[in-house]
């Protein structure tokens, strides 16, 4: 039976790594499998160009033999500023509104190298070698599910081929876990990759989540979108790149499937001003309009029809979770925008959040408190940022500890835990 909400203060956090609690072989035999899912950017893309490729530039044609090569993390346009159109067109997707799919730019094949391997991950060494330390082997105990991460998935009814592979592989990984260990997996997943498992398993019958999922932690999860999701298709997305055009800003921006995704859904929103210009103001109830404004009334069908009926409601996973947040750092809220309107700089109001998803969308899981049978379990790291939990040493061994609880129990209680102490001792 699931008790009541607590709040729980932790004067102190962790003080030694988890990995110097483990390793031996006895210990590793026990380990329930774990897989990582992880945020937006967060593994490794590459891409191989076809004969029906047109670049949009010469120094973006590639020579017959020259076959898969990183697109992302590009490094080769970071140092060459003649590559950047190169990437820009390359990493652009295509909404084929009478397929009502995405797909990539004409001539280009993707891939997500090392699926089921933690060699496919970027910024989780940290927490991969602890849990290496505590007795899991990559490929082995610990699995990784990258994905293309311009992509997402669709409601029935609209197709989603990218997508729906992706959802095949992950879900025979944490199934096949399962079948070869003898113990149901443990899901970690990160941001972008919070809401794709989430998904998943309510695409999933309730017996198959309660047989081959233990428990899912959620570090960062962002269910309800967030205010910045809105900047970002207004201004568009340089990847860190230097002097990316405008035009090239937006289109990476918008033809993403997982653009849309970023947008705060109303449920979560309510009627809250997201961006304001002297003479509208748009909350998530209005995002339709807001796209209109922004130029990018393409936008609206694929929002209306194939993201918003995912969001319109929260039902719990009914198998046991644990959110990991950060609080108590600046976290974009509101966008005023001046005499230029959308297309301009706008001052940014600020409220709580962990510097990119604001507190309303982080506490979202929160609701499934009331819902009998669902095991939740809340724990809040002031001033952790959305990425710390991997830098971090406090917020690293949190999250390490929380997994490490979710392999030996069922956690049997809904409670918050919140650090209050050290939080911003980095």
């Amino acid at each position: 039976m699931v008790l009541a909400p607590a709040l729980l203060v932790v004067a102190a956090l962790l003080a030694q790594p988890l990995g110097s609690r483990s390793g031996d072989d006895a210990g590793a035999a026990n380990l329930h499998p774990v897989v990582l899912v992880p945020g937006y950017g967060s593994d490794q893309l590459e891409a191989m160009l076809t004969a029906a490729y047109e670049p949009p530039a010469p120094a973006c044609a590639g020579s017959a033999d020259q076959g898969w090569f990183p697109l992302w993390p590009n490094h080769t346009a970071m140092r060459d500023a003649s590559q950047v159109p190169c990437f820009a067109d390359q990493m652009s997707l295509v909404y084929d509104a009478g397929a009502d799919d995405y797909r990539n730019a004409d001539g280009v094949a993707t891939r997500t190298p090392f699926f089921g391997s933690a060699r496919a991950l970027i910024g989780w060494d940290r927490l991969v070698q602890q849990l290496e330390g505590m007795g899991y082997r990559d490929g082995e105990t610990l699995h990784a599910a990258p994905y293309d991460f311009r992509y997402a998935v669709a409601p029935p009814g609209h197709p989603s081929a990218v997508g729906d592979r992706y959802f095949r592989d992950l879900g025979r990984l944490i199934q096949e876990s399962r079948l070869i260990h003898g113990r149901p997996a443990i899901v970690v997943a990160h941001s972008f990759g919070c809401a794709l498992t989430y998904q998943l398993l309510l695409s999933r019958p309730l017996p198959w989540r309660r047989r081959y999922v233990k428990h899912v932690v959620l570090l960062g999860p962002a269910l309800g979108g967030f205010a910045h999701g809105m900047r970002l298709l207004s201004a568009g997305m340089d990847y860190g790149l230097p002097n990316v055009p405008r035009p090239a800003m937006l289109r990476m921006a918008r033809t993403q499937q997982s653009a849309l995704w970023r947008l705060p859904t109303p449920l979560v929103f309510g009627d809250r001003p997201l961006a304001m210009t002297s003479a509208a103001a748009y909350s998530a109830r209005n995002v339709s309009a807001f796209l209109e404004a922004i130029g990018f009334q393409e936008g609206v069908r694929p929002y209306l029809t194939r993201v918003l009926p995912m969001w319109e409601a929260l039902p719990p996973p009914m198998v046991p979770v644990t959110s990991v947040v950060g609080f108590g750092v600046s976290t974009p809220e509101t966008y005023v925008f001046g005499a230029d309107g959308l297309e301009g700089e706008a001052e940014v109001l600020y409220g709580d959040g962990d510097g990119e998803i604001n507190m309303v969308s982080l506490a979202a899981v929160e609701r499934w408190s009331e819902v009998e049978g669902q095991v939740l379990k809340v724990v809040r790291l002031r001033g952790v940022h959305h990425d710390g939990f991997f830098s971090i040493d406090f917020a690293l061994n949190s999250t390490l500890a929380e997994i490490s609880e979710a392999g030996e129990s069922v956690i049997e209680q809904i409670g918050i835990v919140s650090c209050q102490q050290k939080c911003s001792d980095y």
